[in-house]
């Protein structure tokens, strides 16, 4: 952290040489001797220097006042002294609960330590392998930017390659656990918006800033919509973009239409606006659902998982079933498949429980494949709902795998997960 009492024309090193990254600093306004510091840390790495530190005497002296883990860095909402944009965003929030969502907060920071790897990580070495003949030929023929961001790939080495790829595997697990708390996140569009002139005079920099919110989405496999969401005084344009996890893109875009529909706001230069449709909640009420209980590839993050989405499911809880379960991989079908029999001596089975809109039930039931079916399943706290069975012949033959209780866990430590397992 560095300090400058005369409007930047010198500055000081005032400490936390090793925390890192830094996410934000907030300066007191009526004490600027106070100072909050939100670190990230290494991108790269568990940091135990994470956390919020504060001065109390312009930084002679640090404590550290929050502290979670050392794979929990701290960081705030950004609009880089946007303040219109961050009063539309505040809107957009206010707007979609008004439609019937819920806001929860999460730590963003994994998020955005993973979108710092996508430029500042070995990632950029790819658009290096395409141009390096050319840049090796005649670099000026190349945009001095693009050239800029991708001859840093020239200084990584194999050994930056997986330092990096196993900390993206480190924040890729440590961002699974939001969707077990949320549907999707709702992050602006962009921090701000610039001019052409003013992103001629600092590309790199600014280019950076417009991707702040959205720059992990390719790195950790996930599907975003950008909807709009209003205009700045000047009338420049505001939105927010609707991020969730992979293969959800149609239920998004249902999604992204009605909230831009209930904005009411114009198309394009044309004055025209969309269709209105009542605010309603679009998650359907539960006396015109089905509850599915799944334990193998319709599971979040795995291959099926779109065949609920795409019904308009949505996950309500991750659970286990009572403990009189069985569970088979079922390694003489082609492709494997897990099945599970209700039979003693039986175990607590992981599994989720989804609901879908009950007129998309059949058509998924339709579409499961012998030996599998829907019977009632029971959970842990005793309620039945449907799920996935196994008939019992195919089990005759099949590893019994009730001691590892999970599917997902016997594929990470056998196989990745096969397309058309259930």
């Amino acid at each position: 952290v560095y300090k400058s009492t005369d409007a930047g024309e010198t500055w000081s090193f005032i400490g936390l040489e090793k925390v890192g990254q830094i996410g934000a600093v907030l300066i007191h306004p009526a004490n600027p001797d106070v100072v909050y510091v939100a670190a990230i840390g290494n991108p790269y790495a568990p940091s135990p220097e994470r956390g919020v530190y504060r001065t109390r005497n312009g930084g002679d002296a640090w404590e550290r006042v929050l502290f979670v883990s050392d794979s929990t860095g701290a960081a705030d909402l950004e609009f880089f002294g946007d303040h219109q944009y961050e009063t539309l965003y505040s809107e957009a929030i206010t707007h979609l609960k008004k439609l019937g969502g819920e806001a929860v907060e999460v730590d963003f920071a994994p998020f955005l330590e993973t979108a710092r790897l996508l430029y500042e990580g070995p990632w950029v070495a790819e658009r290096w392998l395409v141009i390096h003949d050319l840049l090796a030929r005649n670099a000026q023929a190349v945009n001095p930017v693009v050239r800029q961001v991708i001859e840093k790939a020239s200084t990584m080495s194999a050994a930056d390659a997986f330092k990096a790829s196993y900390r993206l595997k480190a924040l890729r697990r440590q961002t699974e656990t939001t969707w077990n708390q949320v549907d999707l996140l709702v992050t602006p569009s962009a921090a701000t918006i610039y001019t052409l002139s003013q992103i001629d005079a600092d590309p790199v920099t600014l280019n950076s800033r417009l991707g702040y919110y959205t720059n992990f989405v390719n790195l950790l496999d996930l599907s975003a919509l950008a909807v709009p969401a209003g205009f700045r005084d000047d009338g420049l344009p505001f939105g927010i973009t609707l991020v969730s996890t992979a293969f959800c893109e149609r239920a998004l875009c249902e999604l992204g239409k009605r909230i831009q529909r209930s904005y009411g706001l114009r198309l394009g230069a044309t004055g025209s606006t969309m269709p209105q449709v009542d605010a309603a909640p679009t998650t359907p009420q539960s006396g015109n659902t089905v509850r599915v209980a799944v334990c193998g590839a319709h599971m979040s993050d795995l291959p099926l998982n779109h065949q609920l989405t795409d019904r308009g499911a949505r996950l309500v809880r991750t659970d286990c079933s009572a403990p009189h379960y069985r569970l088979f991989a079922l390694e003489e079908f082609s492709p494997p498949r897990p099945g599970m029999i209700r039979d003693e001596p039986g175990a607590a089975i992981e599994l989720e429980v989804w609901e879908m809109p009950a007129e998309r039930f059949g058509d998924f039931v339709d579409g499961i494949p012998a030996p599998l079916g829907i019977g009632t399943v029971e959970l842990s706290d005793g309620q039945q709902v449907r799920g996935f069975l196994c008939e019992h012949y195919a089990t005759r033959n099949a590893r019994e795998i009730t001691e590892i209780g999970s599917w997902r866990t016997y594929l990470s430590s056998h196989r990745e997960p096969d397309s058309n397992t259930n």
